[in-house]
């Protein structure tokens, strides 16, 4: 029977014979499988805890094991967690099975950041997480009961750099949230992050897993963070953000220029500040005047865009008349200018959307460099790499 589980015999004796080498071992699946039978044959938990926490006997203490119904059928499961990994015992058709194994077999260290029911369906979910370099490298995952087995409810394994995690209701509906915070890459890796946002990366529940949308950045530095910033909150519907965004990057005093250019000065001054030697720091480049007129063209487009979504096509005119009167001969906003063009004519011919983003994609299709100093390679690893359809998602 499904809920008739060995009873505690306090005779059986727990076989220890591994616990001794155990310390020089990096994973040990013997132990586990000597708690398995144990169990099994009448042991208790309580008595194997105990020698599991025994430090005068082994120098440290090896590990624990805890209680928990994580099947939801009234029957407590078994955590035991040792170093580096840790591994679930449910009791099923009348005796205990590993139900999830997470010592070592993915050859790394993992560890249980949390259990809770998140989705509220009554199973608790279980944040699990495996580090894999000397720094901040986790590979994250959500666990759950399906009657038969647990399953991964993010798919697969999320790899992060994370600085902390935590399971909160976010949006207060009750409804919890994993929330990573970071990144904080290694010292080898920090210059492919320059420039260093703070970033969240949240996992809402969506009826069927838990899965990610876009990182939530803090607040812009440079202009190309506003105009990322602001296409994430319009693909969001958040009109009103997303046009105080692009009011910054046409306005904004306080927003930085960034380049190619601009970024290697800023790894070089990385570099040299873990140099002992303290070299003479590299001159300031100049700034890229040419940015601006770019990104802040680009801002009027998608604030018309905007318009037409909300279907306020009076403000959109506006919006597409400043846009020509600001920057129409302009050189460097010149193509996006003509972007702008080629959406507004493919607009008017059918008033649809779709009609005009598709203008506006091919536009970008046969003119990549426009898409280079709204996100690209020398951007940072935290920035979005702009493809054709971003520059009009309203399809």
């Amino acid at each position: 029977m499904a809920h008739v589980c060995p009873q505690i015999n306090p005779d059986t004796e727990l076989d220890t014979t591994s616990f001794s080498g155990h310390k020089e071992k990096l994973f040990d699946d013997q132990i586990f499988k000597s708690i398995l039978d144990y169990l099994n044959m009448g042991g208790s938990w309580e008595n194997a805890n105990a020698e599991l926490s025994n430090s005068n006997k082994y120098g440290r203490a090896l590990g624990t094991i805890d209680e928990f119904d994580l099947t939801n059928d009234g029957v407590k499961d078994f955590i035991i967690k040792i170093l580096p990994g840790f591994g679930i015992y449910s009791c099923k058709n009348g005796s205990y099975q590993l139900s999830l194994n997470l010592n070592g077999v993915v050859g790394e260290p993992a560890s249980i950041v949390d259990i809770k029911d998140m989705n509220q369906n009554g199973i608790p979910e279980i944040v699990a997480g495996i580090t894999y370099c000397s720094g901040n490298c986790f590979d994250i995952s959500i666990f759950e009961w399906d009657g038969l087995e647990f399953q991964n409810l993010l798919g697969e394994w999320q790899t992060v750099t994370s600085l902390d995690e935590k399971v909160i209701d976010v949006n207060n509906d009750e409804i919890l949230e994993l929330v990573i915070e970071g990144p904080f890459p290694s010292i080898g890796g920090y210059v492919d992050y320059v420039p260093l946002r703070g970033q969240k990366d949240i996992y809402y529940w969506n009826g069927t897993n838990f899965a990610f949308s876009h990182p939530e950045f803090s607040t812009p530095e440079y202009r190309f963070q506003a105009i990322q910033d602001a296409d994430w909150m319009a693909m969001d519907a958040d009109f009103e953000k997303a046009l105080e965004f692009y009011d910054d990057v046409i306005f904004s005093k306080e927003l930085k220029w960034w380049s190619k250019v601009r970024r290697e000065y800023e790894i070089q001054l990385l570099v040299d500040n873990y140099d002992p030697a303290k070299p003479t720091s590299p001159p300031e480049p100049l700034e890229d005047t040419t940015e601006y007129p770019r990104l802040a063209a680009y801002a009027y487009y998608r604030i018309m865009l905007l318009h037409f979504v909300q279907g306020n096509e009076s403000e959109a005119l506006t919006t597409y008349q400043t846009l020509q009167e600001t920057f129409g001969n302009d050189p460097y906003a010149h193509p996006y200018v003509e972007m702008a063009s080629a959406f507004w004519e493919a607009y008017q011919s059918a008033h649809k959307m779709y009609d005009g983003c598709a203008a506006a994609i091919q536009y970008a299709v046969e003119h990549p460099e426009i898409l280079i100093p709204l996100g690209s390679d020398y951007h940072g690893a935290q920035s979005h790499l702009y493809l054709p359809a971003d520059v009009c998602p309203f399809r």
